[in-house]
């Protein structure tokens, strides 16, 4: 929130920034004058899709999410957000909402507010393997932002918003992931689909849960064990499976994955031990079938050499 008075000395800045600027540089233009309140993943979106007659800047590829409330707008907007039929319907996710709510003075116009997109930080978390509760009267109001993230493979910003608005959740590591996909496919074929959906609606969650308690084996599957026994009972959940390998794509190009197929410095294969150097027309073969398929430092250190047998004499 910015005060009145700086925000209509500013507001052409703020205007062009918002547009295209860099959020720490927009930040740092209101930064003296900035009061802050955070908004979880699902309340930004739900608030902006409600207020699209406000100046909106949103780019999905980019993770832009950008509005300004002039303070000659403010009014109006305040209003909006103290509707009691409009809090009614955001209660389950309002939680920034409604100390932003109370922050904002009514019938004046004090103050702008803007509202920007996080930093980046969270998108280097290391993604891992869970199964997401989400209660239905959340789901019912993101349903929506879910589907959009799952139809466009933003698979980070779909578990970042399903995390956000969760009951609970079950983590997996990545061998009792490979455990739990195997189990279904042996035991209940019609779980593995509703995996590789990702997404499941309330109203399948008993035939969901009554599946995953076939393949909930303690031995190997203690903390979804727990889960069903314990908290599984609470609500009729929407389910989403989170496969943290999808989210690694997104990580490729910065040297912790092969890039295969693409056009990467060509490197010249090292003769191995005992193997004589090739000649210049083979060596050049070999350059450009290995161009693309480069493989981390480490994997190549301790790689082994293939052993010729050596018959007995």
């Amino acid at each position: 929130m910015v005060p009145a008075e700086a925000y209509r000395e500013l507001e052409a800045q703020i205007l062009e920034q918002l547009r295209s600027g860099d959020r720490d540089q927009l930040r740092h233009l209101v930064g003296e004058h900035d009061l802050q309140v955070e908004l979880l993943s699902g309340e930004w979106r739900t608030l902006m899709s409600d207020f699209e007659d406000h100046y909106q800047v949103i780019d999905d590829e980019s993770r832009t999410a950008r509005m300004v409330v002039s303070p000659d707008e403010l009014e109006d907007f305040v209003e909006g957000l103290r509707d009691p039929a409009r809090q009614a319907r955001w209660a389950p996710i309002s939680f920034g909402i409604a100390e932003l709510t109370d922050a904002l003075p009514a019938g004046t116009d004090l103050v702008g507010v803007l509202f920007l997109e996080e930093d980046d930080d969270w998108l280097w978390n290391e993604p891992v393997y869970e199964l997401i509760a989400i209660r239905p009267e959340v789901f019912a109001l993101l349903e929506g932002q879910l589907r959009h993230q799952l139809a466009t493979g933003d698979y980070r910003a779909m578990a970042r918003l399903a995390s956000d608005h969760s009951e609970g959740s079950v983590e997996f590591s990545p061998e009792q992931w490979r455990v739990l996909t195997r189990h279904a496919e042996e035991r209940v074929p019609e779980l593995l689909t509703v995996v590789e959906d990702r997404l499941s609606s309330p109203v399948d969650y008993t035939q969901i849960r009554e599946a995953l308690s076939l393949v909930a084996d303690p031995r190997y599957q203690p903390s979804l064990d727990a889960w069903l026994r314990v908290h599984a009972a609470s609500a009729q959940y929407a389910l989403y499976f989170r496969d943290a390998s999808l989210e690694r794509r997104e990580l490729e190009g910065s040297g912790l994955f092969p890039l295969d197929g693409r056009a990467t410095q060509k490197m010249r294969r090292v003769p191995g031990p005992g193997e004589p150097p090739p000649s210049a027309d083979v060596a050049d073969a070999v350059q450009r079938a290995d161009a693309g398929n480069t493989v981390p430092l480490s994997v190549a250190q301790h790689a082994q050499a293939k052993k010729t047998p050596v018959d007995d004499e």
